[in-house]
């Protein structure tokens, strides 16, 4: 089995951002913690940033990053990427906290809109979703991402279960008319 070198960087910026503020933590710091080339690292990540997003991605929400999401179940994904969130929680509080050009709050924002966006209209089918329907996809994702981000900045006061419930809920209004005369014609977040 290879190594791969995303996971290598992945990991000691995680092992790092426990004795370092993620912020302070530098490109030549994570080069000597892992051993990988300066040359190698900007083969695989444009910046401290891209690398951020990637930890995102592959190691919170990776069920949110597959295009096979048709039969989904998405509270129980919601459920899953919130625990893995307050098993990184250093880390997701840390990154949520920078805010520069590329930062992880903004592109929570964007993924959550353009993951939903996809998802619905795979969900809708052949024939372009609605606009009530598209306006109340964008809608959640960003009330959604909103939550999350609030409810990670504020040191997880609720439980992870009690978060997806009530998001899947919240999401879950006004959805059956909404997909009623697409493919799936029911709410896609009834469980």
């Amino acid at each position: 089995m290879a190594i791969s070198v995303k996971e290598i960087l992945a990991n000691g910026m995680l092992e790092l951002c426990e004795i370092k503020s993620l912020e302070k933590i530098t490109i030549k710091e994570l080069l000597i913690k892992t051993g990988v080339s300066r040359q190698t690292f900007y083969n695989h990540f444009l910046d401290k940033n891209d690398l951020i997003q990637y930890i995102y991605l592959s190691k919170i929400i990776p069920e949110y990053s597959d295009n096979q999401v048709e039969n989904m179940n998405f509270h129980d994904s919601l459920l899953a990427s919130l625990k893995r969130m307050k098993e990184y929680h250093n880390f997701m509080k840390q990154a949520c906290l920078i805010d520069t050009q590329n930062c992880l709050k903004d592109y929570i924002f964007e993924h959550c809109k353009e993951f939903d966006l996809n998802w619905h209209q795979k969900l809708y089918g052949k024939k372009e979703m609605p606009s009530a329907l598209r306006f109340a996809t964008e809608y959640h994702a960003m009330a959604s991402s909103s939550m999350v981000l609030s409810w990670i900045l504020s040191d997880m006061p609720s439980s992870c279960e009690e978060m997806a419930e009530l998001i899947n809920q919240l999401r879950s209004i006004g959805m059956e008319k909404l997909f009623k005369d697409g493919d799936i014609g029911k709410n896609p977040y009834i469980r």
